[in-house]
């Protein structure tokens, strides 16, 4: 008996290690542009043709939430120009927004999360490795 639990403790122990590739991993990475911190959380190395969540999160110089902007996000391959596609991310409150959207290639992409707020334009610039 104790030899099956043992068996079924390693057998279960290997299916979380597989199923935590670095695929469903989310990265979250800030940038500070004229005062305005921009986070960006979203997949660490995603999939082509699959749906992707983007999360946005904006903080002022104090560390307050900015939650009265217009957010959104330019997709583009740098090496292989197909135009830009452009999600809008939708406010969920305390400085957060979402979007989501689907890569079309795989390769490096840039997502330049634009910001609009009280007249002024921000824009952080973040990159992700496409798989296929």
């Amino acid at each position: 008996m104790i030899r099956w639990l043992h068996v079924i403790g390693i057998l279960s122990s290997l299916l979380l290690i597989i199923g935590c590739d670095s695929q469903s991993v989310p990265l979250r990475e800030t940038q500070v542009i004229d005062g305005l911190a921009i986070t960006l959380e979203t997949l660490e190395r995603p999939q082509m043709n699959t749906a992707v969540d983007f999360i946005v999160v904006l903080q002022d110089d104090q560390g307050n939430p900015v939650s009265d902007a217009n957010v959104y996000l330019d997709l583009d391959m740098p090496a292989m120009p197909m135009g830009i596609t452009r999600p809008v991310a939708v406010p969920e409150g305390s400085g957060r927004y979402w979007a989501r959207t689907a890569y079309t290639m795989e390769g490096l992409w840039e997502i330049t999360v634009v910001v609009e707020l009280a007249e002024t334009t921000y824009r952080a610039t973040f990159r992700r490795d496409v798989l296929k």
